[in-house]
C-alpha cells in the first residue's frame, strides 16, 4: 500500500524557492484488519468491516512507526506472513489479533522457509499468533525435515536493528532439520547433518532471532546486530533443531569471508559482535512429541541476556545453553527431562559452554534431565552456579567438562542424587581447569555415589550427606551428617498454566536444627537471596541452596 503525501510537491517548490517550510507533521499511525474468511484484499482494510482477506495483501504494505495489523481471531492462513517496513522507538508496528475466538494461525506447511519473517526490520511487536511450519511426513523418519522455522527475525549486516517484542504466541510443530557443528558424517541420517559448521548449524525451529550477510563472499564492514530482543510468556512445543534461537553470523561456511562476528578467540575479541540486550522469560517450551527436538533454547553471539521463568520440558542435548556469549543471566527456570535425540551426545538440563563469560546460573530447579547442569567452558570462560536444585538427574547432576582457562564458583546449591552413580563428575583435562565447590549439599540415596577430585577442584565447606557418600580429602571443614530434609522433591512438571513450579523443590530444605545451619562460609557478591527467595543471610551462612532463616 502507498500513501499519498499531497504537501510533498509544494514543499519541493518552497525549497527551490529557497523558502523553508515548517516541519511536516507525523504520519498518523493506521491499523489495518484481516479477516481470512470474510475480508477482500481490494477494501481498504482500515476497519473491520473492511478488511483486508490474504497474508500476500499484507506482504505487499509497507508499514510504518505506530501502525497495527490486527489478524481476526479464529481464522486461518497457510503461507507466510512477512510485513514490510519498520516501527521507531516508542511507537513499534504491532501485529495482534482482533476479536474472539481462538489465535489467529499461520501454516507454513513446510513450503516456506520461515512462516512468520522479518528481515532488516526493527521496532516490531508481535502477539497472539499461532504459527506452524510442518512439512508432510514421508515414509522415512526425517526425510521431511527442512531449514524451516516458524517465527524468524533476521539481518544481512551492516547496521544495529532495534526493538522486538514476541509474546503471548503459540509456535508448534515445526520439522527443522538438525545440523550440528561438528562430530562425524558418518552419523549423517535423513534431516541429521554433522560436521556442518557454525553458521549452518543450529539455526531452524520455533522461534530463531539470527543475522547473516547478502554474499557470502563480500560480507559488509559490519553485521546486523539485533538489539533489544523480548521474547515471553509464549509457548513453544515439537520444534526442531530447537525451541528458540539467538544467534550471530561468523563467515565459515563454505565460499564465505570469515568475519568472526559471532565466535571468540579471547574475551576481549575485537570482532566479536554479538547481539545485545536480550531477554526470554516465562515461556513453556517442549520437545516430547518429536525426535528432532533438541536444544530448548539457544543463545550464541549474545550480549546483557537474561533467561528467567520458563519451563523447558524434554528438550534433547541442553535444555538451556549458551555459547560465544558474555554477561548471560539463567535464573529461576524448570529445566525437566532433556534426554539425547537426534544422535546427539549430551542430556543436560543447563549448559555454560565454549567460550561464554560472566555466566550466572542462580534459582534453578534442573530435575530428571541427564546431566542436571554441564560446565563445559571449551577455551575459556568463567561462570558462578549458585543456589539452583538439583534432583533426579540420572548420569552427572553436576559435570565438569571445562578447558583449563576457565574457572567456576560453585557455592550454596542443593545436588540431590536419588538415580545415578556419580554426584560430582569430572575426567582428563576437564580436571585442569579451576572449580571452586563450597557451600553445597552433597546428597545421595545411592550407595557408591561418587565426587571426582583433583587438584584443580576445591571442596570447602559442603555437607556430604546419604549412603556412603565420600568426602573429599580437601575439604577441611566438611560436615558430614544427615541434612535434615523435610521431605523429598516433587518431579511434577510445571505446565503452561503454572509455570515452573519451583516450590516443587522445596522437600529439600533443611529443618532448622540441620547441620547445615550456620556452617557455611561468607560469599560476597551473592546475589542477595537464596533459592527460596529468603535474603541471605540471616546469622552466619547456611549450608545448600535454603537459607532456614
Amino acid at each position: 500500500m502507498f500513501r499519498s503525501f499531497p504537501g510533498l510537491l509544494a514543499a519541493a517548490l518552497l525549497a527551490a524557492s529557497g523558502v523553508v517550510p515548517s516541519p511536516a507533521a507525523p504520519v498518523a499511525a493506521v491499523t489495518y484488519y484481516v479477516d481470512a474468511a470474510q475480508g477482500n484484499d481490494s477494501a481498504a482494510g482500515t476497519d473491520s468491516a473492511h478488511a483486508w482477506r490474504s497474508l500476500a495483501r499484507v506482504g505487499q504494505t509497507t508499514f510504518h512507526a505506530g501502525d497495527q495489523v490486527l489478524l481476526k481471531a479464529g481464522s486461518r492462513w497457510s503461507g507466510q506472513l512477512w510485513p514490510k517496513g519498520s516501527g521507531a522507538s516508542g511507537a513499534p508496528i504491532t501485529v495482534d489479533r482482533y476479536g474472539d475466538g481462538a489465535n489467529p494461525r499461520i501454516d507454513g506447511g513446510g513450503a516456506v522457509a520461515d512462516t512468520v519473517r522479518l528481515a532488516d526490520q526493527e521496532f516490531w511487536t508481535i502477539r497472539h499468533l499461532e504459527v506452524t511450519n510442518q512439512a508432510p511426513a514421508t515414509g522415512t523418519p526425517g526425510a521431511n525435515l527442512k531449514d524451516l522455522r516458524g517465527i524468524h527475525v533476521t539481518g544481512t549486516g551492516g547496521r544495529t536493528l532495534h526493538g522486538f517484542v514476541v509474546e503471548s504466541v503459540d509456535v508448534h510443530d515445526v520439522t527443522g532439520e538438525v545440523n550440528w557443528i561438528g562430530g562425524d558424517t558418518a552419523d549423517n541420517a535423513p534431516g541429521i547433518h554433522f560436521k556442518m559448521g557454525w553458521d549452518r548449524s543450529k539455526k531452524t525451529g520455533g522461534i530463531v532471532f539470527d543475522s547473516t550477510v547478502a554474499n557470502l563472499g563480500a560480507p559488509p564492514s559490519s553485521p546486523a546486530v539485533l538489539d533489544g530482543v523480548t521474547i515471553q510468556n509464549s509457548v513453544v512445543a515439537n520444534t526442531s533443531f530447537a525451541g528458540i534461537v539467538v544467534k550471530q553470523y561468523s563467515g565459515d561456511a563454505p565460499g564465505a569471508v570469515a568475519t568472526g562476528w559471532g565466535s571468540r578467540t579471547s574475551a576481549g575479541d575485537a570482532k566479536f559482535t554479538p547481539h545485545t540486550n536480550v531477554v526470554i522469560r516465562g515461556n513453556h517450551i517442549s520437545q516430547p512429541g518429536t525426535a528432532y527436538g533438541c536444544n530448548g533454547v539457544y543463545l550464541t553471539g549474545v550480549r546483557h541476556a537474561v533467561v528467567e521463568q520458563n519451563v523447558v520440558y524434554r528438550a534433547g542435548t541442553s535444555g538451556i545453553e549458551t555459547y560465544f556469549a558474555d554477561d548471560v543471566t539463567i535464573q529461576s527456570n524448570e529445566v525437566a527431562e532433556t534426554t539425547p535425540k537426534a544422535h546427539g551426545a549430551d542430556s543436560n538440563g543447563i549448559d555454560a559452554d565454549k567460550a561464554t563469560t560472566k555466566v550466572v546460573v542462580q534459582y534453578n530447579w534442573s530435575h530428571g534431565n541427564g546431566d542436571g547442569v554441564l560446565l563445559c567452558q571449551f577455551s575459556f570462560g568463567d561462570v558462578v552456579l549458585r543456589y539452583n536444585v538439583l534432583a533426579g538427574n540420572t548420569r552427572y547432576p553436576l559435570y565438569l567438562h571445562s578447558d583449563k582457562a576457565a574457572k567456576a564458583k560453585v557455592y550454596g546449591n542443593t545436588l540431590y542424587n536419588d538415580r545415578g552413580k556419580n554426584l560430582v563428575y569430572g575426567y582428563g583435562t576437564s580436571l585442569t581447569s579451576s572449580y571452586d565447590i563450597t557451600d553445597n549439599v552433597l546428597y545421595s540415596t545411592t550407595a557408591g555415589a561418587s565426587l571426582t577430585t583433583s587438584s584443580t577442584i576445591h571442596y570447602d565447606s559442603n555437607l556430604y550427606g546419604g549412603a556412603s557418600l565420600p568426602v573429599p580429602s580437601g575439604d577441611a571443614h566438611a560436615v558430614r551428617a544427615d541434612p535434615q530434609f523435610t521431605g523429598t522433591p516433587d518431579y511434577t512438571v510445571g505446565t503452561p498454566a503454572s509455570g515452573p513450579r519451583l516450590t516443587a523443590a522445596y522437600g529439600l530444605r533443611v529443618r532448622a536444627g540441620s547441620p547445615a545451619v550456620n556452617r557455611g562460609v561468607e560469599t560476597s557478591g551473592n546475589g542477595g537471596r537464596d533459592y527460596a527467595d529468603t535474603p541471605i543471610y540471616t546469622g552466619k551462612p547456611d549450608i545448600g541452596a535454603f537459607e532456614v532463616g
